[in-house]
């Protein structure tokens, strides 16, 4: 963990506490984005707990442990915010990357919903903790990965 790393902070809850949940043991965490598109509320962030810059710097053995965490999350994003979809993004590396601590935009899709050319806001802590809170009754134990 590296505390000058934003996500870092917000995981070990130094940064918006009470914004993050466990998934799969804590291992990953899963947070409301800071900006969000006015018409897509409920756009999440999966992080590893771990500092990792990018994905190749993963441990094999965590590979699977990852996966699971994306598909509960995704899963709970849809069900959550009820959509019809989701739209999964990983960026790699500059300039893509704003943030080098490996992460997973999920975010929440509605027929016709101007997604690409909606601009997106700063969304205050009250209404992530909100997100957090509704993203919550989704998830709980969605994401556990059986042992070997």
């Amino acid at each position: 963990m590296d505390l000058s790393c934003v996500f870092c902070s917000v995981t070990a809850g130094v940064t918006d506490p009470g914004v993050c949940l466990a998934v799969n043991d804590d291992e990953f965490v899963v947070f409301p984005a800071l900006h969000q598109r006015p018409n897509n509320r409920g756009h999440m962030l999966l992080v590893p707990a771990d500092h990792y810059g990018g994905i190749a710097d993963v441990p094999p053995e965590k590979a699977i442990p990852m996966l699971a965490a994306l598909q509960a999350t995704t899963q709970a994003v849809k069900a959550a915010f009820g959509a019809s979809g989701t739209t999964v993004r990983l960026n790699l590396g500059p300039p893509a990357q704003d943030i080098p601590h490996l992460h997973w935009h999920i975010i929440p899709r509605y027929v016709g919903d101007d997604f690409n050319s909606a601009k997106s806001s700063e969304v205050p802590l009250s209404e992530r903790l909100q997100l957090t809170a509704t993203l919550g009754q989704h998830l709980v134990g969605r994401a556990s990965v059986p042992g070997p």
